[in-house]
């Protein structure tokens, strides 16, 4: 069973040896382009959003711009988006993200997710608005913020984090974590950084690799049926 990286950044279309699948995700309206170019290419999935860092100099018609794009690619599910306490302007990020989540939801797409320090107010969106699936990426939240987010239908990717053993709140919350949510990331342009954090979650999890790389596999083609992005 091969590897996959549920979120990275790459721009390359075609995927290291040993690799079945990755999920790559705009950060910036100026990545969309070149996410859409090598989605579809063997095993690259996509997203496009705009990431809580790089909302200061949006245009006026950004919005519809993605609507458009992701109407012409179905193959496209919406991230990287999400809520960043350390990054200014929180109302203007709340703002982007409700519009950026009601397109996930209205085109039936997965929205990848990045938080910190912000759940209580990503939660009052998405009990608002709720799309189909969700990827909560570098999940390390706490064990009672986990219970609330699995009422949706949540995955959650972990990334170098767990590698890390003074990282403890991000391996209590892999143990934590249902065995048909969990996912591999690297958050990198390189997927080869995923290898060493399958090797830790069978370390964490006291389970063979290739049985992890079979779960992970599952759980990645259950989220684009779920996603309509596969």
């Amino acid at each position: 069973m091969d590897y996959i990286d549920a979120h990275c950044h790459i721009t390359a279309s075609v995927l290291p040896h040993g690799f079945a699948a990755v999920i790559t995700n705009s950060a910036r309206m100026s990545d969309w382009g070149s996410v859409a170019r090598i989605v579809g290419a063997g095993g690259i999935y996509g997203a496009i959003g705009v990431h809580p860092w790089y909302i200061s100099d949006l245009p006026d018609d950004w919005s519809q711009k993605m609507r458009q794009l992701l109407a012409r690619e179905p193959a496209l599910a919406v991230g990287e988006i999400g809520l960043d306490k350390y990054h200014p302007d929180m109302p203007h990020q709340i703002d982007v993200f409700k519009t950026q989540i009601q397109m996930a939801r209205d085109l039936g797409r997965t929205a990848h997710i990045h938080c910190v320090g912000a759940w209580g107010r990503v939660i009052e969106v998405l009990n608002d608005i709720t799309p189909p699936a969700i990827v909560f990426h570098g999940f390390d939240a706490s064990p009672e913020m986990l219970d609330r987010l699995l009422r949706y239908n949540a995955y959650f990717s972990f990334g170098r984090a767990i590698c890390n053993p003074a990282r403890l709140r991000a391996r209590d919350a892999l143990r934590l974590v249902p065995k048909n949510r969990i996912l591999s990331e690297s958050d990198s342009d390189n997927p080869m950084d995923v290898i060493p954090v399958v090797r830790s979650m069978s370390e964490i999890l006291s389970r063979p690799i290739t049985g992890i790389k079979k779960t992970i596999y599952t759980n990645t083609m259950e989220l684009l049926k779920n996603g309509q992005t596969a």
